[in-house]
């Protein structure tokens, strides 16, 4: 008999030691700062958990696991329909890159939740990236980042922006619901590798990246300004932002970003395949409580 019930995010490191990790330990301080978690237990025995950010009336999946020896026993399915049971909105996502990806799909799927296209997930974390980087560099980039300074452009750190370019990005994009909080206090942005393009004091392009470790920088989203798209000036802060995260001895790469056009897409996978060896596409889904069971 499987039960679920609400507890502490951090019993996950008493009752399941393996899953113990720097990123799980993030995951763990959001849904202890912003959320819950539901642990799953099998006729008394610990089977599983899951870890919920409850912010803006929302449930989102921060993370899920359950113990190899109860797998296929219907463990995700007890935990996402207790989420569901408990809140009208939820949210999960999976990246097919993800050895769990198809179950997690299969069982977010069984459980009502309708899919839609997610956002591009590039990786690299061989021990060439640099080398191929520095390659592409002296090929074109150096030549078009050069062009770019002499047509005006100029790159700044976040950490120095003003307060005039912070507010031309949320008004460029603060509407959106995947910029509306990049900036926010506690966002998961560092802020010394996140760059910000400037030409005649408006805001052109900007790259947010993060650092989960010592090791390793995401890279949340990087843009054009919606008026200078297709243009190429997002290469302007990759190439400061790469450099900046080069000097911290960063030897692991992630970009997440919406599948935004043909165009942007063409420019991001030309642009950034120096640095990529992985792509693949994260699956969003939505619980609608109209059909809540």
């Amino acid at each position: 008999m499987i039960t679920v019930e609400k507890a502490a995010p951090a019993l996950y490191r008493g009752l399941f030691p393996d899953t113990v990790n720097p990123v799980m330990e993030k995951r763990c301080r959001t849904a202890e700062q912003t959320g819950t978690a539901l642990y799953a237990r099998i006729d008394g025995t610990p089977a599983g958990f899951m870890l919920l950010n409850t912010e803006y009336d929302i449930y989102t999946i921060l993370y899920t696991y359950t113990a190899p020896e109860y797998r296929s026993r219907g463990v995700m399915q007890a935990l996402i329909n207790a989420a569901k049971s408990d809140r009208c909105l939820v949210n999960g996502s999976a990246t097919d890159i993800h050895e769990f990806a198809p179950v997690i799909s299969h069982v977010m799927e069984k459980c009502g939740f309708e899919s839609r296209p997610g956002r591009y997930i590039y990786r690299c974390c061989d021990d060439e990236m640099w080398d191929r980087w520095d390659a592409f560099m002296e090929k074109t980039g150096n030549s078009r980042c050069e062009t770019l300074i002499r047509q005006g452009y100029s790159t700044v750190k976040l950490t120095e922006a003003s307060e005039d370019l912070i507010r031309q990005f949320y008004d460029d994009y603060g509407n959106e619901l995947n910029h509306m909080w990049m900036l926010a206090p506690g966002a998961e942005i560092t802020r010394d590798i996140s760059v910000m393009c400037v030409r005649d004091g408006k805001l052109a392009a900007y790259v947010f990246a993060y650092m989960p470790d010592r090791i390793t920088a995401i890279y949340k989203t990087l843009s054009s300004s919606k008026a200078l798209h297709g243009t190429g000036a997002a290469l302007l802060p990759i190439a400061k932002s790469a450099e900046l995260v080069r000097a911290k001895g960063v030897k692991r790469l992630s970009f997440s970003f919406d599948g935004v056009g043909d165009r942007a897409n063409s420019f991001r996978d030309k642009v950034l395949s120096p640095l990529i060896t992985q792509k693949s596409r994260r699956i969003t889904y939505t619980f609608d409580p109209e059909n809540k069971q």
